[in-house]
């Protein structure tokens, strides 16, 4: 039975979920998105292979990200801190924190990052994904102009990873 106003439960399975391609190895699954929360928070699972760049130090102005370490390990900047996460290891990255991340392991990793609000941050990850289709190497004018539009900014200075 179903109660009016009250949306379904949402079960996705392991590898279930729309998905991106990022650089050509690095696979992002848009499992909850703004859309199934009525905008509150969107969750995806970025599984990374060896060597993979997740994102350079950069900043957000109005989001709130929380990444959790399932697999692997991941190199995490938080603030000036440089954290080897392993599994079960969680960043909390308030509004105008740096941060950034990558697998600098010889092992693949994964990570689930959660966005608060979550505004449409999957088409940030769209694209991405399109800007590095193919493995073209986009400019650095065409990165920061998308990250612009999805309340991201780079920050310049700190050498990562």
């Amino acid at each position: 039975m179903t109660y009016p106003g009250h949306a379904n439960p949402l079960v996705l399975h392991p590898h279930e979920g729309e998905y991106v391609v990022i650089g050509g190895n690095t696979r992002c699954t848009f499992k909850v998105t703004g859309r199934n929360t009525d905008n509150h928070f969107g969750l995806f699972e970025f599984e990374m292979d060896p060597g993979a760049m997740g994102a350079h130090p950069h900043v957000h102005h109005h989001l709130t990200e929380i990444f959790y370490v399932v697999e692997g390990e991941v190199e995490l900047l938080a603030g000036e801190e440089r954290v080897t996460g392993t599994r079960g290891t969680l960043l909390l990255v308030p509004p105008t924190a740096v941060h950034g991340f990558a697998n600098t392991a010889n092992a693949p990793a994964t990570l689930l990052i959660m966005f608060c609000p979550a505004d449409t941050r999957e088409r940030y990850f769209a694209g991405l994904a399109e800007l590095t289709k193919d493995g073209r190497r986009p400019t650095r004018e065409e990165l920061v102009s998308l990250m612009r539009r999805f309340d991201q900014e780079p920050v310049e200075g700190i050498e990562f990873p």
